[in-house]
């Protein structure tokens, strides 16, 4: 193949596409919330639970989506996958404009699930390893989010800047005036959603595209066999824990504004400067998890996440000032970039054939973004039935104990790792129909 005779660093420029369409793609439906979710609650007249009901309808279909989009992605050229999705995505935001109820927000939510995931996730995650080869698995992936976090960052603080240029400067702004500067930056970003679409197919060249594999492969045996791997649940399982702490972060604004009383500018301000965090934290982690260890660099990470999120949990202003918050959040949301960039290099730890890997990510994904369906409604829940500080120490203190649970994990898959893997020099089996 061309891509094996090009040297490691020649392979790892060809990602640049990938990272931007791996952001783009996710503007929508996260990126946009992150930032300015006190204005989205104002202008559409919803509450925390409805959103993170709209996040739950998202992770069902997402779930559903991980375990097919697998397999599509093993089968079909991944440049056409990716094409597809981003026009997709950006034809559903032009719902977002209609400012949406509760039902059609679900519903709308539901689709960014089929369309984000089904056929983008697997077909982003297989061209990276492929693209990294045996030996830069985690600089790769470490590449890979600290490359959309430098996108999302300066895309984010552009929208940032694009919102307070819309909204009125004088103090009475009504809501719609907030509305207006809404729809202008969730407009803005359809437009680059659409356009990644139409660069995708010219960009990501045929030699970042993995060779499909036949149709022989995809057997219930081989599904099957993938989901008897103790080192499947595993990885299923840290990514999970770690999914948990990112999706946390879309708190930090909002937390901002019910207890510290910072203006909505402020809020996504804040959330804005923690995206900064996330180039850095991830592309640091990738390099480190390649020159020590995949799972020691896991560990580490988790216990300063769990840390970060226990401090949150118990203090507030009276023992932290808005600086001091500005720092937490931003060291804390860094670890759970730093996780965020190396918990999928760990196929090649775990001996996974490397024609099953679409399908294998697939699987890993569907166990790992399961807080997808119940995160974003349980801590809405928290928040919104626990008015004021009480429901975000509670919220903080479920991501420091998801946080200890996955450096838990990360040990003892150190240590017990190769009680689960065969002998080397012994491939798993890959059944084919004949």
């Amino acid at each position: 193949m061309e891509t094996e005779t090009k040297s490691g660093a020649m392979r790892l420029l060809l990602l640049w596409p990938l990272i931007l369409a791996g952001e783009a793609i996710f503007l929508l439906p996260f990126v946009l919330p992150r930032l300015f979710k006190p204005t989205m609650l104002e202008v559409w007249g919803i509450t925390n639970l409805d959103f993170g009901l709209a996040f739950t309808c998202y992770g069902v279909v997402a779930i559903l989506a991980y375990g097919l989009g697998g397999p599509l992605a093993d089968r079909y050229s991944a440049r056409w996958l990716i094409t597809i999705a981003l026009g997709a995505t950006a034809l559903g935001g032009l719902l977002l404009l209609q400012k949406p109820s509760q039902l059609l927000l679900c519903g709308i939510y539901a689709y960014f699930g089929m369309t984000t995931i089904l056929l983008f996730w697997s077909a982003m995650l297989k061209t990276t390893h492929t693209l990294a080869g045996s030996n830069q698995q985690a600089t790769a992936f470490g590449i890979l989010d600290a490359g959309r976090g430098l996108f999302a960052a300066v895309f984010a603080s552009l929208l940032t800047l694009l919102f307070t240029l819309t909204v009125p400067t004088d103090n009475q702004v009504s809501p719609d005036d907030l509305g207006r500067a809404l729809n202008m930056v969730i407009l803005s970003t359809i437009v680059l959603i659409a356009f990644m679409a139409f660069l995708v197919p010219f960009t990501l060249t045929k030699s970042a595209d993995p060779a499909t594999a036949s149709p022989a492969l995809f057997t219930t045996s081989n599904v099957a066999h993938l989901f008897r791997r103790p080192t499947v649940w595993l990885h299923g399982t840290v990514v999970l824990c770690a999914y948990c702490g990112y999706k946390s972060i879309d708190n930090y604004g909002i937390y901002s504004v019910d207890v510290y009383n910072s203006t909505d500018l402020e809020a996504s301000q804040l959330t804005t400067l923690t995206f900064w965090a996330r180039p850095i934290a991830a592309i640091s982690a990738g390099l480190a998890a390649d020159r020590f260890c995949h799972f020691k660099s896991l560990a580490v990470l988790f216990a300063l996440a769990a840390s970060g999120n226990l401090i949150l949990a118990v203090t507030g202003p009276q023992t932290i000032p808005w600086a001091g918050l500005m720092i937490l959040c931003v060291t804390t949301a860094a670890m759970m970039y730093g996780l965020r960039g190396i918990y999928f290099a760990l196929f090649n730890d775990l001996h996974i054939p490397k024609k099953l890997i679409g399908t294998a990510a697939g699987i890993v994904s569907l166990i790992g973004f399961l807080p997808d369906v119940f995160f974003g409604a349980l801590t809405g829940y928290m928040i919104d039935h626990h008015p004021g500080e009480k429901g975000y120490q509670m919220v903080f203190l479920f991501v420091a104990s998801v946080s200890g649970l996955g450096f838990i994990v990360a040990v003892l898959g150190f240590r017990n790792i190769n009680r689960f893997l065969k002998p080397a020099g012994t491939a798993p089996p890959v059944q084919a129909r004949h």
